[in-house]
């Protein structure tokens, strides 16, 4: 594919647009001027925290808060970097503690996180007739990861138009659903579920921190959040290929390894939740086998970013929490609105250690091999994430004086990780310290562990070469 309409290598601005140059090289970080320059990951980042901020602010206004006093800062803070991370967790009531302008907030902060800023800020300045320059691109390129700059604007354009579809599909599924209980409140219902289950959200407009589980006959409901939440969560380069490409041999080798890996996650997940929990009365147990099956299909995809539950998550057993925990931490798909390590990364793991016990030299996949790079970053994305959430979980215990059991608060942490949202009431019970670091391990979740770590981490190549050595292992 050639290079997109909009980009100028040599940087001129041939359309007139030379106005947007210094705002868009102030937000990129890309100052040919000055020494001082901000990397495409520190960039991404400084996104994200540049939403939350102004998030914050707008939650903290007398028009957000619907009781007499002002959202304080930190609890304002905290449901703004969950929304903007598309999280889930949250220490106000949605419904009844904010304003219809604060749930509006929350809409905006939840679609414009669920995509991406800069992605949207992109598609703006790039209608408008600006031409980006290559470092620009490259910024963008970064927050997309992607491996080159041909096709990036199409990309752009192809997320918006399925997201915008898929949410205005099931706004108006969901708006006449509710209709004959909300009335004209119904198109307000019908969006804001719509667009919080498509960016794997998990906020809800029902009340009381209960999500579902005041509608658990409601399986129409559960089957259109779910659905959009797989469709949110199965990534938008996937989509394309499901669309576009005709026959299983042409996807790519991505669209094939993440089809695969949601299928048996998705499989796996509800047949161990339905086996562990039919017998439970205080979760599923009290329902047919149809309907125990239909819960424990919702909770295995909500569970894996999305943060929606249809049963007190606090009345499961401990292996219950546990398959969740697992299904949380691995998380949905990359370019996708959900968070974990994601799917592509669990795979190259699992089947690189297959490999070293058959002695297979190579990772090879449908006719494919796999490089030794990628699987280098797999196993540092699987060993920081898993060093993170277990640090930060045994530091929460520490603030949170051991209240709590370890695995409550494993638990708490991995859904934050994970941007999933899911809780078992520890979420409200966090002071300011507690509240930050859940703030902080949600901001690490969505952005990705490595772009994270590359903010700080000044990479260096090296041309010498040094001698190898063996060591003993296990």
């Amino acid at each position: 594919m050639g290079t997109d309409r909009g980009i100028s290598p040599q940087g001129r601005d041939t359309d007139g647009m030379a106005v947007l140059r210094p705002v868009l090289q102030w937000v990129t970080g890309v100052k040919a001027q000055h020494k001082f320059r901000l990397k495409p990951t520190q960039t991404i980042l400084l996104s994200f925290v540049m939403m939350i901020g102004i998030g914050t602010l707008l939650l903290m206004l007398p028009a957000s808060s619907a009781k007499d006093t002002t959202i304080p800062f930190m609890d304002a803070l905290f449901v703004s970097t969950s929304a903007s991370c598309v999280t889930g967790l949250t220490v106000v009531d949605v419904k009844n503690d904010l304003t219809f302008f604060g749930k509006c907030v929350m809409l905006m902060l939840i679609q414009v996180g669920g995509l991406g800023i800069m992605t949207l800020g992109t598609m703006v300045v790039h209608a408008m007739g600006y031409r980006f320059r290559l470092k620009e691109s490259i910024v963008l390129k970064e927050s997309l990861g992607q491996s080159g700059r041909a096709g990036l604007f199409g990309l752009i354009r192809r997320m918006l138009i399925y997201t915008f579809t898929v949410e205005g599909i099931f706004a108006l599924l969901l708006t006449l659903h509710f209709y004959p209980e909300y009335g004209m409140d119904a198109i307000g219902y019908g969006i804001f579920h719509a667009v919080s289950a498509f960016c794997n959200a998990g906020f809800d407009l029902f009340g009381n921190y209960d999500s579902l589980c005041g509608r658990q006959e409601d399986y129409f409901l559960m089957a259109c959040l779910g659905l959009s939440v797989m469709l949110g969560g199965i990534g938008f380069t996937v989509m394309y290929d499901v669309l576009h490409c005709r026959g299983w041999r042409k996807y790519s080798l991505h669209t094939k390894i993440v089809l695969v890996m949601n299928a048996i996650l998705f499989a796996v997940g509800t047949l161990l939740i339905f086996a562990i929990e039919a017998g439970n009365e205080s979760t599923i147990g009290a329902f047919s086998g149809g309907k125990q099956l239909a819960h424990a299909a919702f909770m295995s995809v909500s569970c894996r970013t999305a943060g929606f539950n249809s049963f007190d998550l606090s009345q499961t057993v401990q292996i219950t929490q546990l398959v969740m925990i697992i299904l949380m931490f691995i998380g949905a798909s990359p370019l996708s609105t959900g968070g974990g390590i994601k799917c592509t990364v669990f795979f190259v793991i699992i089947r690189s250690v297959w490999a070293v016990f058959r002695g297979e030299s190579q990772i090879t996949v449908f006719g494919k091999a796999i490089s030794n790079q990628l699987r280098n970053q797999a196993f540092a994305i699987f060993t920081v994430g898993t060093v993170w959430v277990v640090s930060m979980g045994m530091l929460l215990s520490v603030l949170d004086g051991e209240v709590h059991d370890l695995e409550e608060v494993i638990f708490e942490t991995v859904s934050a990780f994970g941007t999933v949202g899911m809780g078992i009431g520890l979420t409200l019970t966090w002071d300011d310290w507690g509240k930050g670091l859940l703030a902080l391990t949600m901001l690490l979740g969505r952005v990705g562990i490595m772009t994270f770590l590359m903010c700080f981490i000044q990479q260096r190549q090296t041309a010498v070469k040094y001698s190898e050595k063996d060591i003993m292992l296990g």
